[in-house]
């Protein structure tokens, strides 16, 4: 994970000024290597670019949750629509 946070860091230093879909994966590698802070701060930028997308809405109530505020990801899962939340709480899916 370390590296691909380096790469990330890099390739978002680079478009730093435009948000892009990667910058969740680049937040949830964060996540991984234990900088939560910094995950919820790029996954609030990407929020704003991409407000409608279950998976920023997904990965954003994960950090929610982790961070300890459990009814604000609750809210934020619940704002994906019905059909693709369905997704989310599938195992085979997952």
């Amino acid at each position: 994970y370390a590296q691909a946070d380096r790469d990330y860091t890099t390739a978002i230093s680079m478009t730093a000024n435009e948000v892009n879909p990667f910058w969740l994966r680049a937040a949830l590698i964060k996540f991984q290597l234990g900088d939560p802070q910094s995950a919820l701060d790029l996954i609030k930028r990407v929020a704003v670019r991409f407000p409608e997308a279950p998976e920023v809405r997904a990965a954003y109530a994960v950090l929610l949750s982790a961070g300890g505020d459990a009814v604000a990801a609750q809210r934020k899962f619940l704002e994906i629509p019905d059909r693709a939340r369905l997704k989310y709480v599938d195992t085979a899916y997952l």
